[in-house]
């Protein structure tokens, strides 16, 4: 019976690995989506400012608009492209304890690092969605002569949330069934060389 069972359990753990990683891959695919969206939102945002430089320069004006678009584009375009920065291995993190941990250590170690920043994220992401429920409930508008409805940026800022906890989600899978976690640079991540 051990023996029969041994290459079931192999077929099963092929088909969860392949599973998981169709999954990592549809999480990249949103985060790129995110990035893309980041990158657009940060071209109106420069050429937002270089409006708002111009017309107040050159003709004693300012848009009223200007910061409160600036502000939630500004937000949106940080978070929004988050998730894409820590698969690429762009994201600011601490690699000196990985990079002199012991082999053994520095993939458990960089597990329990995204996993508590799993926890910090997903703790981010949920406030935010429940501030753009709550704002799109009680119909809050800006303080801004705009008036803006404040669920609609909100809900932009939660949706960058939810892409930075998904590829972190991502990436502590990609931890447990022994993928490289990021892309990296030319020299790959820390949990990557250790190996």
């Amino acid at each position: 019976m051990g023996i029969a069972s041994g290459p079931v359990e192999a077929g099963r753990t092929a088909g969860l690995r392949r599973a998981l990683q169709a999954l990592c891959a549809l999480i990249d695919w949103l985060n790129l989506g995110g990035a893309l969206l980041a990158a657009g939102s940060c071209a109106v945002l420069a050429l937002l400012l270089i409006v708002e430089v111009v017309v107040t320069s050159g003709f004693a004006w300012s848009q009223p608009w200007a910061v409160e678009y600036g502000s939630y584009l500004c937000a949106f375009t940080m978070l929004a492209g988050s998730g894409y920065a820590l698969r690429a291995g762009s994201h600011i993190r601490v690699q000196l304890l990985l990079e002199y941990a012991p082999r053994r250590l520095a993939r458990p170690i960089d597990l329990l690092c995204t996993l508590a920043a799993l926890g910090v994220a997903s703790t981010l992401a949920w406030g935010l969605c429940e501030l753009a429920w709550r704002s799109y409930v009680r119909k809050s508008v800006s303080y801004f002569v705009m008036q803006t409805p404040l669920a609609w940026p909100q809900a932009l800022m939660a949706l960058g949330a939810v892409l930075l906890a998904l590829a972190l989600v991502a990436r502590a899978l990609r931890l447990v069934i022994g993928e490289a976690p990021d892309l990296g640079t030319d020299s790959g991540s820390a949990t990557a060389r250790a190996e």
